[in-house]
């Protein structure tokens, strides 16, 4: 597989699609599913590896993690919610986007940082 052509085609949603986060993977209201083994099993193929903990791709610069699902990668981006929202409150789209990738590593995966 690609890697190239395997990424220019993705599934793309906001951080509101997130349904639920276990140490398993992550479940989206529209009912697709994120799994972290069958991820980690995707990036060690395309990267020649026997085995791996990374689950996907993590951009700090626009907020977005890309992880290695099938047919396609999906995408999870967060979106600020306005200059003055973020500026007075403690949940900043920084922090919930470390918020994700603490509970990812916190699971025994990883991302690897395209920033």
């Amino acid at each position: 597989m690609d890697k190239d052509k395997y990424f220019s085609d993705y599934e793309a949603f906001t951080e509101n699609e997130i349904l639920e986060i276990t140490a398993q993977g992550i479940s989206l209201k529209n009912g697709m599913y994120i799994d972290f083994d069958e991820c980690t099993e995707i990036w060690a193929r395309e990267n020649s590896l026997e085995k791996s903990e990374c689950v996907g791709e993590r951009d700090a610069t626009d907020y977005s993690f890309t992880f290695y699902t099938l047919p396609k990668p999906i995408m999870i981006k967060f979106i600020s919610r306005g200059k003055l929202i973020e500026f007075f409150t403690r949940d900043a789209t920084y922090q919930r986007f470390r918020e994700l990738q603490k509970k990812i590593i916190e699971f025994g995966y990883r991302t690897y940082d395209m920033s």
